[in-house]
């Protein structure tokens, strides 16, 4: 009886799921570009005042990422993934984006290490200087910084995959972890600001946004890698797609302030990334080339 449920909701081929967070993103977009540059103060991050829009925005997200994951789990033979290491320029290019945002972001870490480092005064703080780096998040900011250059070298390698078609990336079990640890120290260093988790707006997307990419990134590990791909390939869909529409919803909104010219409204230490850009480019992309890859599969057997 439970096969023959899960038989009959497992309809929606991954295509028509991507299709479905992609509508969604047209309602969540200009809700969060509004609420972004008129509700949420810049000095806290939290929000001035009530509006519908807020609980709206919400719910809306909550029922998507839910749906989605859901419909993944019940599709999980239909978005099985086997060796997604095929040729495709597009890919590749956007791949080889990922790889130099990852760069961007390891040499700004690295320069807000020595920053913070500049500032140690040992006639004031009472601490010695490793206790203050660590106290003062120093240490998570190298540490991203490495594992930023690692994740910028394995995407390198996945773009020269992608436009050779020949590369295997079997071989790079251990590199492909970086992307996953990198994320993780972002996510320390969030935790480590002293804030409300519970009311500021910027912080609470950006902690599920991380939590998704690092699901989706331990799947995308496994599958190009080849480490029992057919067990995670469903979380390629169910993680992916909520992480790349939370990074849609976090990067637009502080890039369309910057571009209006209204830099300053961003909260400080919560402004634009690259790399979350750059993810929700790659990872829609990423799973469009598994789902046309499975097809190509089917026609041929």
């Amino acid at each position: 009886m439970k096969k023959k449920i899960k038989g009959s909701l497992a309809k929606p081929e991954p295509s028509v799921i991507v299709a479905a967070a992609a509508l969604s993103l047209c309602a969540l977009l200009p809700l969060r570009v509004y609420q972004v540059s008129a509700l949420i103060d810049p000095e806290t991050g939290f929000f001035t005042q009530s509006s519908f829009t807020v609980p709206l925005f919400y719910v809306l997200l909550s029922v998507v990422v839910i749906a989605v994951m859901a419909t993944s789990y019940l599709n999980d033979k239909a978005c099985r993934a086997r060796d997604l290491t095929v040729k495709s320029k597009p890919l590749g290019i956007v791949s080889a984006i990922t790889a130099f945002a990852l760069m961007f972001d390891a040499v700004y870490q690295m320069y807000s290490y020595i920053e913070v480092k500049a500032e140690y005064n040992p006639m004031i703080e009472q601490l010695t200087q490793s206790q203050y780096l660590s106290k003062s998040g120093a240490t998570i900011m190298l540490l991203q910084a490495v594992f930023g250059v690692f994740a910028a070298f394995f995407f390198w390698i996945y773009t020269v995959a992608c436009f050779s078609g020949k590369t295997k990336l079997k071989g790079y079990k251990l590199l492909s972890i970086a992307p996953i640890l990198w994320a993780i120290c972002r996510i320390i260093i969030r935790f480590i600001r002293k804030i409300s988790f519970i009311n500021i707006s910027d912080l609470l997307l950006e902690l599920f946004m991380l939590v998704f990419i690092i699901t989706f990134t331990l799947a995308f590990a496994q599958v190009v890698t080849k480490v029992t791909p057919e067990t995670v390939a469903w979380r390629l869909f169910g993680c992916g797609i909520p992480a790349a529409l939370l990074a849609f919803l976090v990067s637009v909104p502080r890039l369309f302030l910057i571009i209006i010219g209204h830099a300053d409204s961003l909260v400080p230490n919560y402004g634009f990334n690259p790399c979350d850009l750059a993810f929700a480019l790659f990872i829609p992309l990423f799973l469009y080339n598994t789902a046309t890859a499975k097809k190509a599969e089917e026609s041929k057997a």
